[in-house]
């Protein structure tokens, strides 16, 4: 696979028995569907075999199975009815109701909770803009090229002319400044 392969080519190199394909895919999907399966129901150990058996069943018949640009879409997909038929043979919800075949599928929403937590977000956005003006220069030029530019520290003391260790005890003073200014102000 390519260093930066697309889903087209990852899910051909899986069709082929890649290993490094099924491993990526795995890796990448399982806690995806895992968190999905948990909307449907609890029994975590459900949702973990039904992962199992969907990619099971993949591996089994990779070489026959259809072509896909989009793995997210095409393993949802599948997970998704692997997941109602195990559930409605544990008849955990009822099919014949007016559900029209769906299971339940739980997603708490809440306006209150969304309303307070932007409200929130937006106090601590505003708490930390206040305290990073209240960084030095040279705390906020390391700050900005860690976090922003996401530059490593060797990077960094290169650019800016420090040691190190000298980069890291400034970004670490500058972190610990911002976060005693924000849980001063809680």
């Amino acid at each position: 696979m390519s260093s930066n392969p697309t889903d087209w080519e990852i899910w051909l190199s899986f069709k082929r028995g890649d290993q490094k394909a099924v491993s990526f895919i795995y890796r990448k999907y399982f806690p995806v569907l895992y968190r999905y399966g948990l909307k449907f129901t609890q029994h975590s150990s459900w949702v973990e075999d039904t992962i199992q058996d969907l990619f099971a069943e993949l591996i089994k018949n990779h070489k026959t199975v259809g072509n896909t640009d989009n793995i997210q879409f095409y393993l949802y997909k599948s997970f998704r009815r692997k997941l109602v038929r195990k559930l409605g043979h544990a008849h955990r919800y009822d099919l014949t109701g007016a559900m029209d075949d769906d299971p339940p599928f739980e997603v708490v929403w809440s306006v209150e909770q969304d309303l307070i937590r932007e409200e929130e977000n937006k106090q601590r956005s505003a708490m930390l803009i206040k305290a990073l003006s209240e960084l030095t220069s040279r705390q906020k030029e390391a700050v900005y090229l860690r976090f922003t530019k996401e530059l490593d520290y060797a990077v960094i003391a290169d650019i800016m002319n420090i040691s190190i260790e000298a980069c890291r005890n400034l970004i670490s003073k500058a972190v610990s400044n911002l976060r005693q200014a924000v849980n001063k102000k809680k």
